[in-house]
């Protein structure tokens, strides 16, 4: 099997340990300072001093030494991805992805309206990057890419992983809350898995609706940007907000009615966190001078009057 993989993975594989599986969220144990190279650089003066910086290679290193997080306890489950951004646990795959970047220090731009760094609703994502211009065919993806995945030919985003590499016609990627891995012993529904895909040139995969080119999303080989470590969503009730796949339930169906009665926001009272519902919490939020960044958590609660 590592006959076909890329050489950056192979590599990278080697030097993280294979199969090794990492269930928390420490430095120590997740690779937290994998993702930086240290260099001379001149300064002015005529002095040398270390800099740290990310590239491509060091994004892949750091999602390697992730994989089997999580492996076998399920899809949406809790995870330290989304702990460490202090979101909702479910529908975790955009928040690996944007993680991923945090824990190499070269966080991701806002891609999604309210998210500080990164997405949770993957096609905003994809939104993102073809405003921007930074899209591109499987078979051109570079390693540390983001890949979006749309599973019933709907033209809509519905999964997202990182590339970790490009070879002989297939794509290789690992992802969270994903399914079983056809690359490795990690086959348990749920968890950070390695994948690949069929995707010869020209032709590339159906599954697959774009790949992003991180290179005109984060800048390679700059100055890292250290990062603070989100809140631990509380147990109850639980966070809200616009993710793949959107959340639903009788909490959201409640906060639907709160917006409508307070903002008379026209929201349909189906329980389903969708882009309306989160364009109507961003405009509650601004109104209130509460944060504005489309999570329902106990601020945002009480200021509707709901139990918090």
């Amino acid at each position: 099997m590592d006959a076909g993989l890329p050489v950056v993975e192979l590599a990278l594989l080697n030097a993280v340990g294979r199969g090794r599986r990492l269930s928390t969220a420490t430095p120590e144990q997740t690779g937290y300072e994998l993702g930086r190279t240290t260099t001379l650089v001149y300064i002015a003066g005529r002095q040398w001093h270390s800099e740290t910086m990310t590239t491509r290679p060091e994004i892949v290193r750091t999602a390697l030494s992730l994989n089997g997080t999580c492996n076998g306890e399920g899809y949406d489950g809790s995870n330290p991805f989304s702990t460490n951004l202090g979101r909702p646990a479910e529908a975790w795959c955009g928040d690996f992805v944007t993680d991923v970047y945090k824990r190499a220090l070269i966080p991701l731009p806002s891609m999604q309206p309210g998210c500080r760094s990164g997405f949770a609703y993957c096609p905003d994502a994809v939104d993102y990057g073809r405003a921007r211009g930074a899209t591109r065919n499987s078979w051109d993806a570079d390693h540390g890419d983001i890949v979006l995945f749309d599973w019933n030919g709907d033209g809509v985003a519905d999964h997202t992983e990182i590339v970790t590499g490009y070879r002989d016609g297939a794509l290789f990627t690992i992802g969270g809350n994903s399914g079983p891995s056809n690359l490795d012993s990690f086959t348990g529904d749920g968890g950070v898995h390695r994948h690949r895909w069929p995707a010869p040139a020209g032709t590339g995969n159906n599954d697959v609706l774009v790949v992003i080119d991180t290179s005109k999303v984060v800048a390679f080989g700059g100055p890292t940007h250290p990062t603070r470590p989100g809140h631990p969503p509380p147990a109850e009730p639980r966070l809200l907000m616009l993710k793949s796949p959107m959340m639903h339930g009788a909490d959201i169906r409640a906060l639907q009615h709160a917006l409508n009665q307070r903002s008379n926001a026209g929201l349909a009272t189906d329980g389903i966190y969708d882009p309306s519902m989160r364009n109507a919490v961003l405009n509650w939020q601004r109104r209130e001078h509460i944060e504005v960044d489309g999570i329902v958590g106990p601020q945002t609660r009480s200021s509707l009057g709901l139990p918090a």
